[in-house]
């Protein structure tokens, strides 16, 4: 899931791209500021996904010499910044817009074009809203919509989601808006319905920031994920205390955890009676006791070395979202 809402930015940027192109020509036709609002919110969409889009790309990069836990972050810088784009150009632009068309009521020229273009804008944002639908419902699993939109780690999806949603709920509100200034030949309605378009993606831009902002700061992992893992290690019959269970965030479905862990001494020790019985037999010198002592040190060190690598493995393979473990010995 690392690379989850490709699929969808791509088809987000070839959609509003297109619409862009074409809500600009209506608005040149007709001079609505709801299509004025329309074209900049396309424009703007296209924009900030490919900022998305280019995010998600680096976030792929592996780790290096000078970042050891990878780029995945970048993914959410990406998107923090096309948040603030949502924020100056679409809802920035568009309100600026709407307010000067109410103050300054521009001379309308509404026609079937008009209509025609709302229409296909209709379609087209309908269709990628779809295609974001589906790849959200392929992530999410069996969670409920409201939890992943509470938990998850890839802020692409969510974002192309909602800016695909705003987008439809945009058509709609610009098709209203310039129905009735065409019905009632009053342009304060097409302004009215510009500035709502405007507003509705001020209000996402404030979410999106906020939430990848959040990303960007390494939030703790998801509760009943912490539990179950402070369950595992409490659990291991080599492990007499867990002192402290931190965790991190670190990437799109990439967590980390650092444990301050007590072990049973006494447990890895029984592993080794047998040789302790066979070797005790043999000690006959002060020199033969001393080595024996650092023999029986090395196997002690051997063992927990590698019941601690056992543990994080078998984390690893139960919690596969934990990439990076670091279990402190106390």
């Amino acid at each position: 899931m690392a690379g989850g809402g490709k699929g969808a930015v791509f088809w987000a940027i070839v959609g509003n791209a297109f619409l862009t192109v074409v809500k600009f020509l209506a608005f040149l036709l007709s001079g609505s500021g709801a299509l004025m609002s329309e074209a900049v919110h396309s424009f703007a969409d296209t924009a900030n996904q490919t900022l998305l889009y280019v995010g998600i790309r680096r976030s792929l990069r592996p780790a290096d010499s000078t970042f050891h836990y990878g780029y995945g972050a970048d993914r959410y810088v990406f998107a923090l910044l096309s948040a603030m784009g949502i924020f100056v150009l679409g809802c920035g632009v568009t309100v600026y817009h709407g307010i000067h068309s109410l103050l300054h009521p521009p001379e309308l020229s509404l026609s079937w074009i008009t209509f025609a273009v709302l229409g296909i804008s209709l379609v087209v944002d309908g269709v990628v809203f779809y295609k974001a639908i589906a790849e959200v419902r392929q992530n999410m699993g069996q969670q409920s919509f409201f939890r992943f939109v509470r938990e998850s780690t890839d802020p692409t999806l969510l974002a192309v989601l909602f800016e695909d949603f705003v987008a439809t709920l945009g058509v709609l509100i610009a098709m209203a808006g310039i129905g009735l200034a065409y019905w009632t030949g009053n342009p304060i309605y097409d302004s009215l319905s510009s500035i709502a378009i405007g507003l509705l993606l001020g209000l996402l831009a404030v979410w999106l920031g906020l939430r990848n902002r959040q990303l960007i700061l390494g939030p703790a992992i998801p509760g009943d994920l912490h539990d179950a893992v402070l369950a595992y290690l409490n659990e291991q019959p080599s492990v007499d205390t867990v002192r402290g269970l931190r965790t991190r965030i670190v990437a799109a479905d990439r967590f980390r955890i650092a444990a301050e862990v007590d072990y049973d001494g006494g447990h890895l020790a029984r592993a080794h009676v047998d040789w302790v019985r066979e070797r005790v037999t043999l000690l006959a010198s002060d020199e033969d006791h001393a080595d024996f002592a650092a023999e029986f040190g090395e196997r002690l060190m051997r063992a927990l070395g590698e019941e601690v690598d056992r543990i994080e493995a078998e984390l690893q393979t139960r919690f596969p979202r934990i990439r990076d473990i670091d279990l402190e010995s106390d």
